[in-house]
This record gives structure tokens, C-alpha cells and sequence, in this order.
């Protein structure tokens, strides 16, 4: 896996983490877009992967569903580690 693959891979861990935690924590995209001030058509753009979002709308997204963006991206980096020794 070349370092630019690893990224994508990391990069999309961390985009179906946040999902999934929204998910766990019941919190629709419409709360989580009026919480992070984006728009519910760039949440779920971002979550469909049809977006790659900037550190700071990942950040916000981050803070409307209560979870810290660093413990996501380790658990992301783990993810893809697994994925890559696979």
C-alpha cells in the first residue's frame, strides 16, 4: 500500500467513525449540521464520501457529536494498519 493510498484509507476510516458514532449516539445529520454550523447537504456528502472534508469541518463535526477527532484518527491509523497487514 503506497503512502498516498494509506492516507485515502485513513482518511476514510475517519469519515465512517464520525458516521458511526453520530449513528451510535442517535443524532441525525440535520442536528449534527445545525450544531457544527455546515449545511446537511455537506454532512452527508462528507459521510458518502463524496466530499473530503478540511481538518476544521472535521473538527466541527467532531464537536457536534461529542467526540474528540484525535481518539477517531488513532482509531482510524489502527483501522487502516489491520487493513494493510491484511
Amino acid at each position: 500500500m503506497s503512502k498516498n493510498n494509506l492516507h485515502d484509507v485513513i482518511a476514510a476510516n475517519v469519515v465512517r467513525l464520525l458516521r458511526e458514532e453520530r449513528e451510535k449516539r442517535k443524532l441525525s445529520m440535520n442536528v449534527v449540521a445545525q450544531r457544527s454550523g455546515l449545511s446537511h447537504s455537506i454532512v452527508s456528502l462528507i459521510e458518502r464520501d463524496l466530499r473530503n472534508p478540511t481538518l476544521d469541518t472535521l473538527l466541527r463535526i467532531a464537536g457536534a457529536i461529542g467526540i474528540d477527532l484525535g481518539e477517531i484518527i488513532t482509531r482510524a491509523g489502527k483501522l487502516a494498519a489491520k487493513q494493510r497487514a491484511k
